[in-house]
């Protein structure tokens, strides 16, 4: 009975021990994944910016042109609610531009639609903003479906310079072609 005993308290300390362990994060949430670009071509590319799979707003990051400029986008689940940020290249400062909406195109099968992200927060004598929304569930939902069947892009005026830059699954990178 004492053997048993022991091995019980030694088993109990163990669970405890690996329970307590300091390496899952503690909100239940994955950590980002970050590219640390090893393994693949360099050469063209200035890296002076993390690649962690989120952005500053913990968002889904999506390169533009050769990494000139990137989009970070959040959702809420249940308000439908879908912010665009517009980023700089190393994804660390806002990029008000002039446009007053941006747009997403989703296709399912044959069926296309159009959807306008309006600027928010426009502010300055000719007035920008780097931030732009659009409340529909139906438009998350396929989002967060890319690669299943439902193909989007977003095309975006910077500066003058037009863009479209397909939405990639959450498993791909943001983008990138090394």
């Amino acid at each position: 009975m004492r053997s048993y005993s022991i091995l019980s308290i030694a088993a109990l300390g163990s669970a405890l021990w690996l329970g307590c362990s300091n390496s899952q994060p503690i909100s239940g949430d994955p950590p980002p994944i970050v590219d640390d670009h090893s393994g693949h071509e360099h050469s063209g590319h200035d890296h002076g910016h993390s690649h962690a799979h989120l952005g500053p707003n913990g968002g889904h990051l999506m390169e533009v042109g050769d990494e000139e400029f990137h989009l970070e986008w959040t959702h809420d689940d249940d308000s439908g609610k879908l912010t665009v940020f517009i980023l700089d290249g190393a994804v660390k400062e806002l990029v008000p531009i002039a446009a007053e909406k941006i747009v997403i195109e989703k296709s399912i099968g044959t069926r296309s639609d159009k959807y306008e992200l309006t600027a928010v927060d426009r502010q300055g004598e000719m007035p920008k903003s780097a931030k732009f929304e659009i409340v529909d569930k139906a438009l998350v939902t396929a989002l967060k479906a890319v690669g299943d069947g439902v193909e989007a892009s977003l095309s975006v005026d910077i500066n003058g310079k037009p863009f479209t830059v397909p939405f990639v699954k959450h498993e791909d990178h943001h983008g990138h072609k090394h």
